[in-house]
């Protein structure tokens, strides 16, 4: 009879934890998706390109004679990659200590593209001085990003350096590598939030 009684009483909790795990739901762990994992690689590319472009800023046979550092920066103003990859942070829920950003990936990823394209076609139509290996890590981290809505490729290039004279060209490489400084560090940053996958949460 005892041993019967344990049987119930086992079987009867078991079901009454079954019954209490489907009526509460147990939650499910989303998998990380494709886009994720892909910034994830993109964070780490455009972290080696900020250095790059940096070397290129400090390089003397590219601006020897010319004061890069009190040169004005150029960004690319088609874009606005800025804006777009900033998580907005709900200000009623600041002082709470309650996390609530509006962040949308698409158009982010969407900003991103388009200035690796225009900084691509605009450093590949310098001839002045041999850039192909910042022009390769770009296209690299371009081919490599998370595809949105756009083609990148239609993107032409800075007529600047394409034209005047090479000192003026020099000026104008100058303006333009701050600006892409700059922008990578948006987008390294940028691909860091998207690949952590906080605004999914």
């Amino acid at each position: 009879m005892l041993p019967n009684f344990y049987l119930y009483f086992t079987s009867c909790v078991l079901l009454l934890a079954l019954f209490c795990q489907v009526s509460m739901g147990t939650p499910v762990r989303t998998p990380r998706s494709l886009d994720t994992e892909k910034c994830g690689q993109c964070a780490d590319l455009s972290r080696e390109l900020v250095k790059k472009v940096r070397k290129l800023l400090d390089n003397e046979n590219l601006f020897g004679g010319l004061n890069c550092s009190e040169q004005r920066v150029e960004v690319n103003s088609k874009t606005q990659t800025v804006l777009a990859c900033e998580p907005n942070t709900d200000r009623n829920t600041r002082c709470s200590g309650q996390r609530n950003t509006t962040f949308s990936e698409s158009a982010c990823l969407r900003n991103i593209r388009a200035d690796l394209g225009h900084y691509a076609a605009s450093l590949q139509a310098y001839k002045q001085a041999d850039l192909s290996s910042t022009v390769q890590d770009t296209k690299n981290l371009l081919n490599n990003c998370p595809s949105t809505q756009g083609d990148p490729s239609s993107q032409v290039a800075d007529a600047k350096l394409t034209s005047g004279n090479s000192v003026d060209q020099r000026v104008h490489l100058c303006k333009l590598l701050k600006g892409f400084h700059l922008r990578v560090i948006t987008i390294s940053r940028a691909m860091g939030y998207i690949s952590a996958g906080d605004h999914r949460k």
